[in-house]
């Protein structure tokens, strides 16, 4: 059976089993939160509802926002891209436009940072490669600056209806992509103690 990209008769299919199966079991129903990472901006909506998504989110930033800088890209400034993209749009990934304009409640993503390095061989061609994973790595994402924009995050969040307040982060642990909560040798129990701070009240 051939299918366009946009044919999501099988999975709609499957989506929709999963939720009989959960109802089955006793539960009220399944929330669906999908990840808008391969969808198009111009089909968002109409994508998000034939998959009876019930909100939706992102992995990571730089799936919407190519990082500016190579090889480096400072932390404060891929945060601050992601955020105005949330705004304005002009992202890439299912943010192109505002995400006022989704019809699916969207729960921003705060990444702590990202360094898909890790997975290179650290051959000479690194510097002139840009596909995954040669590509450029977010610094100085300290505890203190992943701290500030999960308050920025918390800020906008509070102003959804209550059985929207979700967060979601990236990630717990990432190691080959430089993107984890996990306690470390360089920065303890930082992360986790900026969650804490922020959300512990």
């Amino acid at each position: 059976m051939e299918t366009s990209e946009n044919d999501f008769t099988l999975l709609v299919e499957v989506i929709n089993k999963f939720r009989e199966k959960v109802k089955a079991a006793g539960f009220p129903d399944l929330h669906l939160n999908g990840v808008l990472w391969g969808l198009r901006g111009e089909l968002i909506n109409e994508n998000l509802e034939q998959l009876n998504i019930n909100s939706a989110t992102s992995y990571v930033w730089i799936h919407h926002n190519a990082l500016p800088d190579f090889p480096t890209t400072e932390y404060e400034k891929a945060a601050e891209t992601y955020f105005k993209t949330l705004k304005f749009g002009g992202g890439a990934n299912g943010l192109e436009k505002p995400i006022s304009n989704m019809s699916t409640p969207y729960h921003i993503n705060v990444t702590m940072g990202w360094d898909s390095s890790p997975r290179t061989r650290n051959a000479p061609d690194w510097m002139t490669r840009k596909d995954y994973p040669f590509g450029p790595v977010i610094i100085n994402n300290t505890p203190y600056f992943f701290k500030k924009y999960l308050a920025k995050a918390k800020g906008l969040t509070m102003e959804k209806p209550e059985d929207e307040r979700i967060i979601t982060i990236n990630s717990w642990n990432e190691w080959g992509e430089g993107s984890y909560l996990e306690p470390d040798n360089t920065t303890g129990y930082g992360y986790l103690e900026a969650i804490k701070e922020v959300f512990g009240d």
